[in-house]
């Protein structure tokens, strides 16, 4: 267990890191009219004084669902691309807790309220597909982790597909 939610741990940084891209390259609408990057937006969600924090709101997100994800009893090490899978999944229930409850809440709404619905249509889909993404990444990196955990020490093992050079 112990190992898993390590696992889960290094591959939410992983995963975060590059949600945090993606929400920088996407945009949506903040509450008050204007058009932001998504980081933007994650400030405004815990009051950051600078939008830059947004990456940092993104990376702490990932790392956090990535221990959980680890601590779950259905994730084993059961190949990258089912794990990719799983993650994927993962990504897209987050999705729906953050978007309909967290989000409208953080927002002063009420969750699943007409308001809080109408707010989710200017952010819906940059925080879907930020989700997903995530969960890919996650799912596939937290099977590498673990893999490494169970190779001997010394065993230079390498990715699947890529063989060492003579």
């Amino acid at each position: 267990m112990r190992q898993r939610i390590a696992a889960g741990l290094g591959a939410g940084l992983v995963a975060g890191v590059i949600f945090a891209v993606v929400m920088r390259i996407m945009w949506g609408w903040a509450p008050d009219g204007q058009h932001v990057a998504m980081t933007a937006f994650a400030a405004t969600l815990v009051h950051a004084g600078t939008p830059r924090l947004g990456w940092l709101v993104y990376i702490v997100y990932g790392v956090v669902l990535g221990a959980l994800f680890g601590a779950a009893p259905l994730v084993a090490r059961t190949g990258w691309l089912r794990a990719a899978g799983l993650g994927g999944a993962w990504g897209l229930a987050w999705f729906v807790v953050m978007g309909f409850a967290v989000v409208p809440a953080l927002l002063g709404e009420r969750p699943l309220s007409g308001t809080a619905l109408h707010e989710m249509v200017s952010v819906g889909g940059p925080l879907l597909v930020g989700h997903i993404v995530y969960g890919l990444v996650l799912g596939a990196a937290f099977d590498w982790i673990l893999g490494a955990f169970g190779r001997p020490r010394g065993s230079h093992h390498t990715l699947p597909g890529f063989h060492r050079a003579a």
